[in-house]
């Protein structure tokens, strides 16, 4: 009897000092010694204990949901190729834990097969102005429906798919450059282009009021030369002479003798 209480008590000892844990945020798979995976069962996170624990393993499998940011090369429906960054948050199924264990052991080469071969079949859909402006969120949409259905198949949960980065593709932003430029050349044109009217409108008036000036002058030495003009010219001027007793014929003479005359005539 006695023996048998120490034997119980050896088993209890053993099977209490035989354990393991998986940690927070973790799924354990048990793994027996000869590699068998127990399909039947996977470990929450905490303390796991029993003497099977002596010989078998514990492998854990991280399930919280993780960000997978990756660029690719596709073409536009330009045929331009577009550089594409996309970024996948997604998490393990953690009730299919062992499953994964058994089947797959490289799950992140798929989840980037997929990724790509969604870009494929999305991206030539628009352009990449479209991309990058007006369509973003519908090519969003058509990506996530995509994916959201092929991980399934490899024990990966979709949470959520964001197309991160469009590049505009090298042609397209080598012609922008060169319109920008050209834009600016042609605005340069513009205003020098105005600079010279101006001054053309100003010789232009310049000239025109230098003409007129000069035609002025012509008419009013042309209206001067006229003989009627000519003799009230020389009529007047007799006039002031005589005014101050002077002749244009001198003094000795009938017409200068005397200013008497012209001041009895008055």
């Amino acid at each position: 009897m006695k023996k048998i209480f120490k034997l119980l008590v050896v088993v209890l000892v053993l099977s209490f000092g035989s354990c393991t844990t998986v940690d927070s945020g973790h799924a354990g798979v048990e793994v027996s010694w000869g590699g068998e995976t127990n399909m039947n069962t996977v470990y929450n996170e905490g303390m796991a204990t029993g003497l099977s624990w002596m010989w078998n393993d514990m492998i854990e499998y991280d399930v919280r949901e993780k960000t997978l940011v990756q660029k690719f090369e596709f073409h536009d429906k330009n045929n331009m190729v577009t550089h594409v960054e996309l970024a996948l948050d997604y998490k393990l199924n953690r009730n299919k834990v062992n499953f994964i264990h058994k089947e797959i052991s490289d799950i992140e080469v798929k989840i980037l097969k997929t990724l790509k071969s969604a870009g494929k079949e999305v991206v030539p859909q628009y352009s990449a102005i479209e991309l990058n402006i007006t369509k973003r969120n519908e090519a969003e949409s058509k990506l996530a429906s995509i994916i959201s259905q092929e991980l399934p198949e490899f024990y990966v949960v979709f949470a959520r798919l964001q197309m991160t980065d469009v590049d505009i593709p090298l042609a397209v932003s080598k012609l922008a450059t060169e319109t920008a430029v050209q834009l600016g050349r042609n605005e340069l044109a513009k205003k020098k282009e105005a600079e010279q009217t101006a001054l053309a409108k100003a010789a232009v008036a310049k000239s025109k009021g230098l003409f007129e000036a000069s035609e002025f002058d012509v008419k009013t030495k042309k209206l001067m030369s006229q003989p009627a003009v000519l003799r009230l010219y020389e009529a007047e001027t007799d006039r002031r002479w005589a005014e101050r007793g002077v002749s244009k014929y001198g003094t000795n003479n009938v017409f200068g003798a005397s200013t008497s005359l012209f001041k009895n005539l008055k």
